[in-house]
Order: structure tokens, then C-alpha cells, then sequence
């Protein structure tokens, strides 16, 4: 009798209805920072739960290891930037953004005193993460921007890893300056370092925080993609909400593992820039980064902004008023 309780237990947990009423899955995130405040929002609030769906979220630092567990299928959704998608979709895989939470560069770049004007930067060292990773793409943006190559110009990007590890390379001299996330501004200044730029001031259209998945998903279960989306959306509207700045301000500290709830005062300002009303795919970003990632990928050239970004869900959301109307609440 108890071996047949328990194989029905089993059935009734298998069956879709269940299933579908409450999916436990992994979400992942690439990166350690305010960029996420939407996802964690929404996890803590239990926003994801009120639409019907209890991810896990996890973080795996880096897009380029979050396209792979997408495609391996190890997770269904990956917050990442958008440069993954696109390298993976020129070689075949069927990946896609369905939101975009950040569409500009959300860092900093922290240097030396010493470093006062973009041609200072000849000849030094700058940290980031792995290349592939956005942080890496962005030193190389910029570069750009400002009118130099790190090759001509003798300019060594170094693949630091984690923000933790870049700031720990400026203060012991092994790098001149850092890329990181704007929230720790504060904190690099009150340890002698000058803020060289603030890269969301920049020109620059960037998909650096997408919501990515591959297709199959959302034509085999756009239900589950659309449940999933709501709680993304609606952890993007509370965020947003200046009523709940206290409480967000709580979420961010903890995930950011701050020992002072108001130490997350310039995250979340970091965050309130850079987060938009409605989360769609900034398309201008996708083909700026298509070009500039074809000079070096001969492969990414046949990729349009319109194979890597599905907003099917998205817009159908919009179009029924639900992100509307989470801002009048």
C-alpha cells in the first residue's frame, strides 16, 4: 500500500496540470550586480509565485557560459547580455532574447588618479571579466568611442573574472583601472580612485541585460514562457515604483551581500537609470553589436536583429494592458 501511495504521488506530480501550476526551474543570471535587481525583485516579492511559476535563481558569471547551459538545456531562461545570443545563433543554435531589462553599458571604469583624459589609457592595462562577457565588450566599446584600438594603442584587457577580483588587481598595481558596476563608485573613490567615465552616459546602445531562451521553448511552451515573463515584468514595475525603494533597496543588499541596508543606495540609483518601463530588445543595440562583433566573427555577418529577438510574448502583454496596468498600481 505505501509503494502505491507513492506511485501515485508520483503520477499526480508528473501530471501537466501540476506541473504547470507551480514549475520549479533554474533561472540564471550572468553577472553580480544591480543589473538583476528586476529578477531578484521579483523571487523575493513573490511575483514570480503569483503567476505561476518558482524558479530557482542561480548565478553563472559570464553569458557565455549561460548560452551553453541553455542550449544544453541544463536551465530554460538566462538573464544575459545580448552577445551570446548572437554567437551562438551564428553558429546554429536556436537562442533568442524575449526581454531586455538593460539596453546601455551599466559600468563605470575606475582608474588611477593618474589617468585623466582617454589618451592616458595608451599603453595600459584594463580589467574586466572573461572575454565574451559584457564587461570585456564594453572596455572594447568604449575604446571605440573614444577613438582608440587596444592594439595599436598597446592597451592590455586583462580577464580578471568577478568585480571582486578586478578591484583587488587596481589595489595591488596590477591593473590601472577597472570596468565595474556603477554601485561601487562610492566606494572606489573613498580608496583614491577617480571615476574616468560613467559608461550609461555614453552614446552607446547596449543589450546588456536580455532575457534569453531558445525558441523551442516558446513554441513548444509559451504558457510557461508567458507565466515566467509576468513575474520578470512585474519585478521590472515594482523596481521601478519609487514606493518600494526601501524594499528593493533590502532585496539588492541581500543579494549583493552588503552588511548596511543603505550601502545599496547607489545600486539601486545605478538601477533606476538603467531599467526600462517596458522591457522590450532595444533592436538599434542588437544590429549596432552584430557590426561590431562581425569585425572580428566573420560568421555573426549573416545574423539580422530580427532572428535573435522574439518579443512574441512580450508584446502580447503589452498589448493586453498587464504592464499598464502594473505601473497605475
Amino acid at each position: 500500500m505505501r509503494i502505491l501511495r507513492l506511485l501515485a504521488l508520483i503520477s499526480i506530480l508528473a501530471a501537466p496540470e501540476y506541473i504547470q501550476a507551480q514549475p520549479k526551474y533554474l533561472l540564471g543570471y550572468s553577472s553580480f550586480s544591480s543589473n538583476q535587481t528586476a529578477l531578484w525583485v521579483a523571487k523575493e516579492e513573490g511575483l514570480f509565485k503569483r503567476y505561476g511559476t518558482d524558479p530557482d535563481l542561480i548565478l553563472i558569471e559570464g553569458g557565455t557560459r549561460g548560452a551553453q547551459a541553455l542550449i544544453s538545456g541544463d536551465i530554460p531562461i538566462m538573464g544575459m547580455s545580448g552577445q551570446p545570443v548572437i554567437s551562438a545563433r551564428a553558429r546554429g543554435a536556436d537562442l533568442v532574447m524575449f526581454a531586455g531589462m538593460v539596453n546601455k553599458m551599466n559600468y563605470i571604469l575606475a582608474t588611477t588618479p593618474a589617468i585623466k583624459k582617454a589618451e592616458d589609457l595608451k599603453g595600459k592595462r584594463i580589467g574586466a571579466a572573461q572575454a565574451g562577457t559584457a564587461s570585456y565588450h564594453g572596455v572594447l566599446l568604449a575604446l571605440k568611442h573614444w577613438g582608440l584600438d587596444a592594439r595599436r594603442d598597446r592597451i592590455t584587457i586583462l580577464q580578471l573574472g568577478n568585480q571582486a577580483a578586478r578591484v583587488g588587481s587596481l589595489q595591488s598595481g596590477g591593473s590601472d583601472a577597472i570596468i565595474v558596476n556603477p554601485g561601487l563608485g562610492p566606494a572606489m573613490k573613498e580608496r583614491g580612485y577617480a571615476i574616468f567615465a560613467d559608461f550609461t552616459e555614453l552614446p552607446i546602445a547596449y543589450p546588456q541585460q536580455t532575457m534569453s531562451i531558445r525558441e523551442r521553448t516558446i513554441k513548444n511552451d509559451p504558457d510557461f514562457v508567458e507565466r515566467a515573463l509576468k513575474g520578470i515584468v512585474a519585478g521590472n514595475s515594482f523596481s521601478l515604483d519609487p514606493r518600494n525603494k526601501e524594499r528593493v533597496k533590502q532585496v539588492i543588499a541581500k543579494y549583493l551581500r552588503l552588511d548596511r541596508i543603505d550601502k545599496a543606495e547607489e545600486h539601486y540609483q545605478a538601477a533606476l537609470k538603467v531599467l526600462p518601463a517596458k522591457p522590450y530588445v532595444d533592436a538599434a543595440g542588437i544590429a549596432s553589436m552584430i557590426e561590431f562583433m562581425a569585425e572580428a566573427d566573420p560568421l555573426v555577418a549573416k545574423i539580422k536583429p530580427e532572428m535573435v529577438i522574439n518579443h512574441t510574448i512580450l508584446k502580447k502583454l503589452d498589448d493586453s494592458g498587464f504592464i499598464d496596468q502594473l505601473v497605475k498600481r
